[in-house]
C-alpha cells in the first residue's frame, strides 16, 4: 500500500508541473524563441551592444537599453511566454561575491523590462556567478565573455522549469 501511495504522489507530482501545449501555442513559442535568437545574433554581430553593467556593480549601463527593449518587445508580443534571465560573473572575486553580483545583475535586467511593460511574474532571475564560463582561461577576453547574462524563453510552469 505504501508504495503504491509513493508511486501515485509520483505521477501527479509529474503529470501536474506540466501540461502539453496545443499547437498554436508551440507555434508561438517557436516564433518567440526564434525574434530571441536574432535579437541574440545582433549583438554577435555587434550591431547592437550586449548587456553591460557599471564595473563591481549591478547597475545597468545606458548601451544595454537597445538590446532590452528589444528583448521586452519580444515578451509584450507574446506575453504568454516566459523568460528566464541567467546573470554570469567571471573568476574574480570571491565565490559568495560573485553569486551575489550574477543574481542582482540578472535582477536589474528584470526590473528593467519590468518598466518597460512585460509582466514581472513572467520573468525568472537565477545567478550562477562564475560556475558556467563560456571559457576557461584567465586573461581579460575570457572574463570579459564570461560576465555576461542569457536569456532563454520558455512555455512550461515555473514548478517544472527547475
Amino acid at each position: 500500500m505504501k508504495k503504491y501511495l509513493v508511486l501515485c504522489a509520483a505521477f501527479l507530482l509529474v503529470s501536474g508541473c506540466s501540461r502539453p501545449l496545443r499547437p498554436a501555442e508551440k507555434e508561438e513559442a517557436r516564433r518567440a524563441s526564434l525574434e530571441l535568437q536574432s535579437v541574440m545574433e545582433m549583438v554577435n554581430s555587434r550591431s547592437i551592444p550586449p548587456v553591460d553593467f557599471e564595473l563591481g556593480s549591478a547597475t545597468l549601463k545606458a548601451s544595454s537599453f537597445a538590446l532590452l527593449d528589444k528583448v521586452a518587445d519580444v515578451l509584450m508580443k507574446h506575453h504568454t511566454l516566459k523568460l528566464i534571465v541567467e546573470g554570469h560573473t567571471d573568476d574574480t572575486g570571491s565565490a559568495g561575491f560573485n553569486e551575489e553580483m550574477s543574481l542582482k545583475r540578472a535582477g536589474a535586467v528584470k526590473a528593467y523590462l519590468a518598466r518597460k511593460g512585460v509582466y514581472p511574474d513572467s520573468v525568472r532571475v537565477y545567478g550562477y556567478g562564475s560556475r558556467r564560463p563560456l571559457l576557461k582561461g584567465d586573461s581579460d577576453e575570457d572574463r570579459s565573455v564570461n560576465r555576461r547574462v542569457e536569456f532563454r524563453i520558455t512555455t512550461r510552469d515555473w514548478a517544472s522549469v527547475f
